[in-house]
């Protein structure tokens, strides 16, 4: 996901409260009852006149002739945003998304059955990377400690915050399309502007840049009780009761959807510290509805090797029946051979100079052996120049 300093986890990180989102017109339901619905509801959107989908396409650059938004296409920062997000969303796409898509194919597909849930920790905006790599999942799970933020309403918006919006978005996005992750001091100077000041829009970005389409955008907060309380995508009004876990929800088809279903995508704001487990079972319990996982982590820090980490540690490795990895994951020495069949993929050298003390030496010394090591075709996570990069497959026996 990022670059966070290494006491990023060992400083006193409590559960982080979503603030300066307002909103209103909740809804309550318990935990749990959300994992089997994946039937749009195809509410109308208050306050708005466009879709999810038209403002998922304003946000990637992408020229919609048809949508009630086409008036703004016309002005010159969003033109040469678009423009310019048309030439670097190719050269990633040749360089970097077409060949984890065909090695994704090859080598999980066979493997991971369609319609299972993908957790990913320490994601940050990053939906592209599990959803190249498994396509026909129901639901994407994400989870990292940056702000939700919102959808800006570009039609009520000044022309000075217009374009502070559309010059803000490349700065954050610059360093996943040059380099496959976030890096965490970049992302926040892009999200200076009052209309950019979280995740959202750039979840939107990749969702349509990969031609999903959205259909339902809601907010959700998870109460310390276990309640839910959801507020459409458009409204705004008071904030979530306080200790809620805040997140947000968003319905999509795509050519992949298994079974000609939606699919769906959450994001949820929360630090993996033990603290939090310990203080919202209810959260957990409503996450362990959706497994058995496949658990998905790349550019993860090295927080899994913490021993502040070592709940979420354990619970990936309970709730996963599939694990798929760079070095920066969980330890090599945590998969037991009894338990896991592990493959792994291309070169191990070491970490990168901010990481270098999270060198594994055990797994220096299955590389060495060499014995079913298979290549891997792109770099992924800190190592992201070909021949560089390694994955670890691990499916439960």
């Amino acid at each position: 996901m990022r670059i966070p300093k290494r006491n990023f986890y060992s400083q006193s990180l409590i559960l982080l409260i979503l603030s300066g989102f307002l909103f209103s017109s909740y809804t309550i339901c318990r935990p749990g009852s959300e994992t089997d619905e994946n039937t749009p509801p195809g509410k109308e959107l208050p306050g708005r006149q466009a879709s999810y989908a038209q403002y998922a396409a304003l946000i990637a650059g992408i020229r919609t002739p048809q949508s009630t938004l086409a008036p703004l296409e016309s002005r010159s920062v969003w033109t040469e945003f678009a423009t310019s997000c048309d030439n670097k969303w190719e050269k990633y796409h040749k360089i970097q998304l077409a060949p984890v898509r065909k090695w994704a194919a090859r080598e999980l597909a066979k493997s991971i059955p369609s319609g299972f849930t993908v957790f990913y920790p320490f994601s940050g905006p990053d939906f592209v990377n599990p959803y190249i790599l498994f396509p026909g999942a129901g639901t994407y799970i994400l989870m990292a400690l940056e702000p939700i933020g919102e959808i800006p309403d570009f039609q009520a918006m000044s022309q000075k915050d217009f374009d502070s919006f559309f010059a803000d978005i490349p700065k954050s996005l610059h360093d996943l399309l040059n380099v496959d992750y976030f890096i965490s001091s970049h992302m926040h100077t892009g999200m200076e502007s009052k209309e950019l000041n979280g995740v959202l829009p750039f979840l939107l970005f990749f969702m349509a840049r990969e031609k999903t389409r959205i259909l339902d955008v809601e907010y959700w907060f998870m109460a310390p009780d276990g309640t839910i309380q959801k507020v459409p995508g458009f409204e705004s009004g008071k904030p979530g009761p306080a200790g809620a876990i805040p997140g947000v929800r968003i319905l999509f088809e795509s050519a992949d959807s298994p079974g000609n279903k939606p699919q769906t995508l959450y994001y949820f704001r929360l630090n993996l510290h033990n603290s939090t487990f310990r203080r919202n079972s209810h959260f957990i319990t409503f996450l362990q509805n959706f497994g058995p996982f496949v658990t998905f982590m790349k550019s993860a820090a090295y927080v899994m090797f913490e021993p502040q980490a070592s709940m979420a540690r354990q619970f990936v490795l309970d709730q996963s029946r599939y694990v798929l990895q760079e070095d920066s994951g969980i330890p090599l020495r945590y998969f037991d051979p009894s338990v896991w069949a592990l493959q792994f993929y291309g070169a191990y050298s070491k970490p990168i100079s901010i990481f270098k003390h999270d060198y594994q030496a055990d797994l220096a010394r299955v590389y060495e052996i060499g014995r079913d090591i298979k290549p891997l075709p792109f770099g992924i996570g800190y190592h992201f120049q070909v021949d560089t990069a390694n994955l670890l497959f691990a499916i439960r026996k």
